[in-house]
């Protein structure tokens, strides 16, 4: 099965996949009812990873996102954001409302 591609800017990391993959769910890396999640998509800050580190697991992003795993993933968002538009942290918070390094 072919999948389309999605506009993803996030690095290689063995923490998730920056393509779809059979059995794979999208997960917008900052998401919520503030609109972060649709910031996701357009910015290209989404992930894809397995349903059970997605929602299934008591350590998935979802059910723990305090999860160290997890917090390093926005870190490393927030990292490579900054690098790909050329902005500042402060540029960061206006657009997302919050600093995660």
């Amino acid at each position: 099965m072919k999948y389309k591609e999605e506009f993803c800017i996030m690095p290689e990391s063995p923490y998730y996949e920056t393509k779809r993959f059979y059995g794979s769910e999208r997960h917008e890396v900052f998401e919520g009812r503030t609109g972060n999640r649709d910031k996701s998509i357009e910015d290209g800050l989404v992930i894809f990873i397995t349903p059970y580190e997605h929602r299934i697991s008591k350590n998935s992003i979802h059910l723990d996102p305090k999860n160290p795993v997890w917090v390093e993933v926005k870190k490393i968002a927030q990292r490579r954001w900054q690098e790909y538009y050329n902005k500042t942290t402060e540029d960061f918070i206006a657009r997302y409302g919050k600093n995660y390094l």
